[in-house]
């Protein structure tokens, strides 16, 4: 069973474009990848999917998460191939993919329960004629949350997370009044600066740099709002700023004010 969305409301920040279960598969060749996102998983026999000069076998239970424009190719490797999928976009799906550390494609070996039975349990609340964009635009959100709660929680992931994510963060809650750099993350967990960044965007979003500055900014809004006889440099050398214009011009990118007018508010 499948189901297309005619009526896209490309607006949104997520829609759904199809959603299929229980699809008897056939090949496919996409040189040019595919305009929205697709994740494809196996429910019986089993497939490859070639990406990036890459074989990725889909047994039953596994699935692959393919973003826009990718190419790829899949087929049967059993006489039967059962599938199921679902391919979204939206006004703010790259940004979203970002965020969740999410690039070309990713493959989910274990998927719990509820990611393995997404698509089972999602696509009869859909029909071709009738189906909700507001609703839809909602479900895609619950399954993204669902590949980022994988991604965080998978055995693999867990341990690099121990290893290198948390005593960065650590790190930085601590040492955040003092100047900080890449290198600091580099001796702090003996691994290269490449995969450093690697892991911590892929289980965080964004990198060490960014935290460090959304860290700051939080202790700059939390001083000038508890203390209101120290100067805006002051406060911004507190928190680790090494000059105020910096730190005025890091706080506006932020918050959409300079730290000065940020404090007036609450005054």
């Amino acid at each position: 069973m499948r189901y297309s969305f005619k009526n896209k409301d490309r607006s949104l920040p997520l829609f759904i474009d199809r959603i299929g279960y229980n699809w008897f598969q056939e090949d496919v060749s996409r040189p040019a990848g595919y305009p929205y996102v697709h994740w494809l998983q196996t429910y019986s026999g089993s497939g490859v999917v070639v990406i990036e000069n890459q074989e990725i076998l889909l047994t039953p239970g596994t699935g692959i998460l393919i973003n826009q424009d990718i190419p790829h190719t899949y087929h049967a490797t059993s006489p039967e191939w059962r599938t199921g999928y679902f391919t979204f976009g939206g006004a703010l799906i790259s940004e979203i993919t970002t965020i969740l550390g999410f690039n070309d494609y990713l493959s989910i070996q274990q998927p719990d329960a509820t990611l393995a039975n997404f698509i089972q349990n999602s696509h009869t609340e859909f029909s071709q004629d009738d189906a909700d964009p507001y609703a839809s635009s909602a479900l895609v959100y619950q399954f993204l949350l669902l590949i980022k709660k994988y991604r965080v929680k998978n055995p693999n992931n867990y341990q690099l997370n121990k290893k290198i994510v948390e005593p960065i963060l650590h790190y930085i809650h601590r040492h955040y009044q003092q100047p900080i750099d890449n290198q600091d993350f580099v001796k702090l967990t003996n691994y290269s600066l490449q995969y450093v960044l690697e892991v911590f965007r892929n289980n965080q979003g964004i990198s060490p740099h960014q935290v460090l500055l959304d860290y700051r900014i939080l202790k700059a809004k939390e001083l000038l709002l508890n203390q209101p006889n120290l100067s805006i440099e002051e406060i911004g050398r507190q928190v680790g700023f090494q000059t105020n214009s910096y730190f005025i011009a890091m706080f506006k990118r932020s918050e959409r004010v300079t730290p000065g007018k940020f404090r007036g508010f609450y005054k």
